[in-house]
């Protein structure tokens, strides 16, 4: 008998897996992406996390992680099934359902009686309770337990393993003890409540985040022009107990990635379903749409027209430590420069030849080599390497060396290099 199944072998799923077989539990790893299964039996995970691969290896090595195409065979042998498919997002931040669902009927019909069906897919406040119906309705006797998936791209083993305090959605008492058994080796606090309040909790926390994320850029577009400096300006408020150092307020270009814009809308469908006005998270999205505009207008007071130029950047991926491209700001963002006329060389250090999606971006093999004959330097994603480049060489090699750093964290490394403009600052160096 497998302690855990877990299906879908992307990034949740995948350090889902690698996480309970750290605690020691028999786990089992799933996906119908055949290609997907090899590689991880050659202990290659889809996305890049640190200490992933490692966990991968030890698990297969020690006996405890296993991997498999055949669903049914590891569903009807496990005590939990953990449903942890990445729920896609469509280019308007909203959530596919279908691949979950279906995934969902596959294992129904396989489960065995007394399972717990675990379920940490991105999924609408209301989803749980219509799967868990699904299980009624084929007189299935099997409890659902949602959990709100806390993981953070570039930190997400940790996340599962270390957690400041993990919410359970249970749909009865009788599986608490159970659960509190399979997580008992994670630390922190455990919230248990009802399926709905689990799932609005996560909605709540990913749009709480986003708020003050476009709470931050409004602050540093009035900083800019009045002189303040918004790192300061943020610094005061994360001092400040009412607010909290852990706070996400600090000057950038928005949020990325799909995740929290999954969330807002969601929220935002469910107030218009509900007759229930969302101001608050009308305004967040429309301050985030708007965000996407701040470089390619900065680009344009620096150098004017765009047609004909050619623009560096440094990072690709959505944050530093993975290297995913699904939402990416830094794309984003060239795609904009892009329709205005210029040309893009980048470099990221765990971005590697051509980008399908972005033909038009040519992927450098060295920042040196990105930065050549540029018009100017877009830093968009904080990578530590970036702080030991030698910006001297660099500036000198470009055509007109001006950097726009997006993560205000090479300020220093520039020094006297080159003209710097930061986010919400409105000195130069």
């Amino acid at each position: 008998m497998t302690d855990v199944c877990v299906l879908g072998m992307s990034h949740l799923g995948c350090v889902f897996a690698a996480g309970f077989s750290r605690l020691g539990k028999k786990v089992v790893g799933c996906d119908t992406d055949a290609n997907a299964i090899n590689d991880l039996k050659n202990n290659k995970p889809q996305i890049f996390e640190p200490g992933l691969e490692e966990a991968v290896r030890e698990g297969q090595s020690k006996g405890t992680l296993v991997f498999t195409t055949d669903i049914p065979s590891a569903v009807s042998n496990a005590l939990f099934v953990y449903i942890a498919l990445d729920t896609p997002v469509d280019k308007d931040d909203q959530a596919d359902l279908k691949p979950v669902e279906a995934l969902f009927d596959a294992m129904a019909s396989h489960i065995r009686p007394g399972s717990i069906v675990m379920i940490s897919s991105q999924i609408p406040v209301g989803t749980s309770q219509k799967l868990l119906q699904k299980l009624r309705d084929a007189s299935k006797q099997n409890e659902v337990c949602y959990i709100p998936e806390n993981l953070r791209l570039g930190n997400a083993l940790e996340c599962f393993l270390s957690p400041e305090r993990t919410v359970f959605g249970i749909s009865s008492q009788s599986i608490r003890q159970p659960i509190e058994g399979l997580f008992a080796g994670i630390p922190g606090e455990k919230l248990f409540m009802g399926l709905e309040s689990a799932e609005m909790a996560k909605h709540a926390m990913n749009s709480y985040l986003a708020a003050m994320i476009s709470f931050s850029s409004e602050i540093s577009d009035i900083c800019e022009k009045t002189g303040a400096n918004a790192m300061d300006v943020m610094n005061a408020l994360r001092s400040e107990k009412r607010v909290s150092k852990h706070a996400p307020i600090m000057p950038g270009l928005g949020f990325g990635g799909g995740t929290l814009a999954r969330d807002v809308q969601t929220l935002r469908s469910l107030g218009t379903q509900r007759s229930v006005p969302t101001r608050m998270m009308d305004a967040v999205m429309e301050l985030n749409l708007a965000r996407m505009h701040y470089v390619p207008d900065k680009l344009r007071a620096l150098l004017g027209d765009l047609r004909g130029k050619t623009i560096a950047f440094f990072g690709l991926a959505y944050k530093p430590n993975t290297d995913t491209l699904k939402r990416s700001l830094a794309l984003q963002i060239i795609d904009l420069l892009a329709s205005s006329g210029a040309s893009i060389r980048a470099y990221d250090p765990k971005i590697r030849g051509a980008i399908a999606s972005h033909k038009h971006v040519s992927v450098c093999d060295s920042p040196e080599d990105a930065a050549k004959g540029a018009d100017a330097l877009v830093i968009t994603t904080a990578w530590d390497d970036f702080s030991a480049l030698d910006y001297s060489n660099i500036a000198k090699s470009m055509r007109n060396p001006v950097v726009i750093d997006t993560t205000n964290r090479y300020a220093s490394a520039v020094g006297q290099k080159m003209p710097y403009h930061g986010i919400g600052v409105t000195h130069e160096r």
